[in-house]
């Protein structure tokens, strides 16, 4: 019989979590020769999500709860799902307010049982978003792809992974983690499941730009040093640019036009500022990555004390 767990981050999700499990729990109890183990992992919830999971859990008690001791993060909450649970055969990851749809499960490990070691689900649709939103996304998708040579497109942290991949993620001695990314750049045979988000879940989401334009940044500067050498280049255009302001400059002097001066220092100073400011900024984000990386602290710290996982039932 194969094992399978699904690991659902959670935050602040108290009001609907409960029915949100047994949604899940309806979309895989059909499933032949297999059981299935749902973790919740409680990212710091400010509400009784927690609490909410273990009355859950008293009808059915194979689902399993891990609190974070505070709000690591989407991607700290998965990571420490997917270390919580490195002896089951596969491993599904799906967010607990439904916009990853349940009725996808059965088919996802279908062909997983076919011989795909991890299965996407890649969104056609992006629900309610705005159209100002929808095309940041779409820029940052091809800028990811044009930096990185890494194409995730549509691409959702909805999958299903192979033991193997598991294993192969938990090992991986990086902090910073694009869970997404991570999993294309390992490169193991995969399929897709294209989806709409269901419109009974198109509900406002908890990021907002400012997270959203963090998780950018970080996801880019995570897998590419590309933009450092675009700092390189920046040099470059702004010599060319100098040169050739101090060349007409020369030619104004030396043919006795009267030279405005003032204009073009300050126009020279703008760019040159401006390019080192961006410089600056750019630098001091690899540096922040280095900084995090080379601290070695854990990606998340778990509450043990009200932690129910799968190990603690064997």
């Amino acid at each position: 019989m194969d094992r399978i767990a699904i690991i659902i981050p959670a935050l602040n999700e108290g009001r609907s979590i409960a029915e949100n499990l047994q949604t899940i729990r309806s979309h895989v109890v059909s499933v032949s020769d297999c059981q299935v183990s749902l973790l919740v992992v409680d990212d710091g919830s400010s509400d009784n999500t927690a609490e909410q999971v273990l009355a859950y859990r008293k009808d059915d008690p194979d689902v399993y709860l891990l609190c974070l001791n505070r709000h690591f993060g989407k991607e700290a909450a998965i990571s420490a799902g997917l270390r919580a649970v490195p002896d089951f055969d596969a491993v599904i990851v799906m967010d607990s307010d439904l916009q990853h749809p349940p009725a996808l499960l059965e088919e996802m490990i279908a062909q997983w049982r076919g011989g795909s070691a991890v299965v996407e689900a890649v969104k056609l649709s992006r629900g309610s978003e705005s159209a100002v939103k929808g095309s940041l996304v779409k820029v940052y998708y091809r800028l990811f792809s044009y930096l990185t040579e890494i194409d995730i497109s549509g691409d959702t942290d909805y999958k299903l992974l192979d033991r193997e991949v598991v294993l192969s993620v938990n090992a991986l001695p990086e902090h910073g983690r694009f869970f997404r990314g991570l999993i294309k750049w390992m490169g193991y045979p995969t399929t897709s499941i294209s989806f709409d988000v269901p419109a009974s879940t198109r509900q406002r989401s908890n990021w907002g730009s400012s997270a959203l334009f963090k998780y950018a940044l970080s996801s880019i500067t995570s897998f590419t040093a590309f933009p450092l050498q675009l700092v390189s280049l920046m040099g470059i255009l702004t010599f060319i640019i100098s040169v050739v302001f101090g060349f007409m400059a020369l030619s104004d002097k030396l043919s006795g036009q009267a030279v405005d001066g003032f204009t073009t220092v300050i126009l020279l100073l703008l760019i040159i500022g401006s390019v080192l400011m961006f410089s600056v900024g750019l630098i001091g984000a690899y540096i922040g990555r280095i900084y995090d990386e080379v601290k070695r602290r854990p990606n998340f710290v778990t509450d043990n004390k009200r932690s129910v996982l799968p190990e603690d039932n064997e």
